[in-house]
């Protein structure tokens, strides 16, 4: 897609001759310049979000994100902090449990939980130095 709308930008600007445009015809061309910029912007995002969905790792870390913003929202860290300290227990992937472990330890010390913070900010730091 994106190859695509880089095509008809390029096309766009080769057919328009260069002093060509009247003045009648100038907000009209400025409006196809920033729809393509849209149009670029939009694609843009489509292939970030491909390229998150297509990684297991980045989808699970996105997938945490929005659970414990959800519950964030709700009010209910208890529950967050519930579901973190499960995926940094179980995940096998590094990648997943040094992410959990990070929201972990925030949620814990956003809720005045310092000291338990700490301790899985160091069993992180440990699993990562072996």
């Amino acid at each position: 897609m994106r190859s695509y709308l880089r095509r008809t930008v390029l096309i766009l600007t080769l057919c328009l001759p260069l002093g060509a445009v009247h003045a009648a015809e100038e907000p009209e061309l400025e409006r196809m310049q920033q729809f393509m910029a849209v149009m670029q912007g939009y694609y843009g995002i489509i292939g970030d979000i491909h390229e998150v969905a297509s990684d297991p790792d980045k989808s699970a870390i996105l997938q945490l994100q929005k659970i414990e913003e959800i519950y964030k929202q709700r009010g209910d860290r208890a529950e967050a902090i519930k579901i973190l300290r499960d995926v940094v227990d179980k995940t096998k992937s590094p990648v997943v449990r040094n992410a959990a472990s990070l929201m972990l330890a925030d949620a814990l010390n956003e809720t005045g939980r310092a000291s338990q913070a700490v301790e899985v900010l160091q069993q992180a730091l440990q699993k990562n130095l072996q």
